[in-house]
């Protein structure tokens, strides 16, 4: 039997907000040059290289709590009273401020070609492990953030994703539009 191709009716449209988060992201680093995608406006903040290795290895992390969800991993956690749950509905970035996990913490710079190709890679390989979905209800998948212990469903974590990527491209047009930013 051929593996299927087409997202879950219920998952295209997270999905498709996400695709349009990454044009939006593409959008915003494309131009840059070497001296901008290298460039930290104070000593210890992140240049722009740095957030997109940290959106890769974030997007990275969703496709394997995606599969882990597929797969069954969390059938038989019971979900806790009073937990917060998000879903396919999620309609912002839920969380402020919060230092990342060391996991998603970027390494050294890595060229910007390298890592535009890496994003591209990891996208898909996200799509992919969505179209492993063939049950009738991806909200009946639910499954805690290892790093806040807050719940999402399958849907929630595709827009969890695409949430934190809105986050981090507006930490990026802030890096752009600061003062010392070469031009």
């Amino acid at each position: 039997m051929e593996a299927p191709t087409e997202l879950h009716p219920a998952l295209r449209t997270g999905w498709h907000f996400a695709e349009r988060v990454r044009q939006e992201l593409r959008e915003a680093i494309r131009p840059l040059t070497a001296d901008q995608w290298a460039f930290r406006h104070e000593p210890r903040s992140w240049c722009v290289g740095q957030v997109v290795e940290h959106l890769l290895r974030a997007e990275i992390g969703s496709s394997k709590m995606v599969r882990k969800l597929i797969r069954g991993d969390y059938q038989s956690r019971e979900f806790p009273v009073g937990a917060t749950l998000f879903t396919v509905d999620l309609d912002r970035y839920p969380y402020g401020h919060l230092e990342a996990p060391h996991d998603l913490v970027p390494g050294p710079l890595a060229e910007k070609v390298e890592l535009e190709q890496e994003l591209a890679l990891g996208h898909s390989r996200f799509r992919l492990e969505l179209v492993r979905f063939s049950g009738d209800d991806p909200e009946a998948l639910r499954s805690p953030d290892p790093a806040t212990g807050i719940w999402f469903t399958l849907g929630g974590w595709v827009k969890l994703q695409a949430w934190h990527e809105t986050h981090h491209i507006a930490q990026i047009q802030r890096i752009t539009a600061s003062l010392g930013f070469p031009r």
